[in-house]
């Protein structure tokens, strides 16, 4: 498990290291940094799993596309940034800045430095960045290398799915990365009908449902954010497209996406993918409550619970207090236990020392109880019911 990330520099981030759990949930203020705390793995995840080799970074690609060095470089000015991460056997950073250009599209790499349990290393710009790129020389022990590839193997699904569509894409590459369902989740039809009857490990699987299968597991965690929903996905003869169909009850007839709704199409590349993760897999998503009501989303929280306690590394970003409702009730049932959570809400960019800290850490009880409650954490309902109500209550998260 990736244990911790490390910015520094990094648009909004003068510096920030933020430990990580099985189970993370980035919450808070709009444009206050956190998908740019995502976007810093990613961007590093893409360039892993491109193969980029030498001494260029790519800001643009299938995983974020992020402008031009001048756009990713801190608001306080600084021509480097340092994007790291760490497990409880190794760390590594990478240095990057603009090179030559900082109207192009890439930064360039000029050091990365690592630590682990029986070495520490470091290259800067020099012959071996220009041949290794990301990388780090191969005689390099085996915890770095397994933090590498776990990030390498990070899949993320984004707030913009593909809908309600008809039909969806398989895969361009021959030997596609598990379970990677697309930015867009356009590929989770394709998963679904290449691997109805994978059996899924047994910690991820529904209380109610003993068949193993991906099939009848997805049925059955979609039956709790949908009651009674059930999908069917198959190939279309002489194309390289899959079907997709739903029904909402086992009697009737199969109906396409458009005549189901847009909350089951944004579930399924989640359900899917997470689903199919392998243990140690990091599962990124933004907005998994997208179309949901607020029962499944309820529902959408326990589940990605239900998914770390089994393995998975799942990292959300989430404007739900249902989603994290449904968290908290998952930890109220020991699935996960407490410590296995991590919660950061995040505020604006602090302009004086009187303003609240940028990241602020929420921890979650045995009892599903919050550590605190600073003001715009979810509190946006108690608000406006009070001034509905006519009351005035001090709601500045101090007390």
């Amino acid at each position: 498990m990736i244990d911790r990330l490390y910015l520094k520099n990094l648009k909004c981030f003068d510096e920030l290291t933020l430990p990580l759990a099985p189970l993370t949930l980035l919450t808070g203020f709009n444009a206050a940094g956190k998908s740019t705390t995502t976007q810093g793995l990613l961007l590093l995840a893409q360039a892993l799993r491109q193969g980029t080799r030498g001494p260029k970074l790519p800001l643009n690609g299938p995983l974020v596309r992020l402008g031009t060095p001048g756009d990713v470089l801190g608001q306080v000015g600084g021509s480097q940034l340092t994007l790291g991460i760490g497990s409880e056997e190794a760390d590594i950073k990478w240095t990057l800045g603009p090179g030559e250009d900082r109207i192009g599209h890439t930064l360039s790499l000029e050091n990365i430095k690592w630590t682990s349990e029986s070495e520490s290393g470091e290259y800067s710009d020099d012959g071996t960045i220009h041949t290794t790129g990301l990388l780090v020389p191969h005689q390099t022990t085996t915890s770095v290398i397994t933090l590498i590839n776990r990030l390498a193997n990070c899949i993320f699904i984004s707030a913009v799915r593909a809908g309600a569509t008809d039909v969806f894409p398989s895969p361009d590459t021959p030997n596609p990365l598990w379970g990677d369902a697309g930015i867009m989740g356009e590929y989770a039809a394709w998963w679904f009908t290449e691997k109805l009857d994978e059996e899924i490990a047994e910690l991820r699987r529904h209380p109610s449902e003993p068949a193993p299968s991906l099939r009848r597991q997805f049925n059955a965690w979609a039956g709790e954010l949908f009651p009674g929903v059930e999908a069917n996905a198959q190939r279309i003869a002489g194309t390289s497209l899959v079907r997709l169909e739903f029904r909402s009850h086992e009697a009737d007839a199969w109906r396409r996406p458009a005549n189901i709704g847009y909350g089951i199409t944004y579930a399924f590349p989640i359900l899917v993918a997470g689903l199919l993760a392998k243990p140690g897999q990091i599962l990124v998503i933004d907005s998994p409550e997208a179309h949901l009501h607020p029962m499944g989303q309820s529902k959408m929280g326990e589940f990605l619970a239900n998914l770390a306690h089994s393995g998975v590394q799942v990292i959300v970003e989430t404007h739900s207090d249902h989603v994290l409702n449904g968290v908290r009730l998952a930890i109220l049932n020991k699935n996960p236990p407490p410590e296995q959570a991590a919660v950061y809400f995040f505020n604006r960019r602090p302009n004086t020392s009187e303003d609240p800290a940028h990241v602020v850490a929420i921890h979650i009880s045995s009892n599903g109880n919050l550590s605190e409650w600073p003001g715009g954490f979810f509190d946006q309902s108690e608000k406006d019911l009070a001034a509905l109500a006519g009351w005035t209550i001090d709601f500045s998260g101090q007390g």
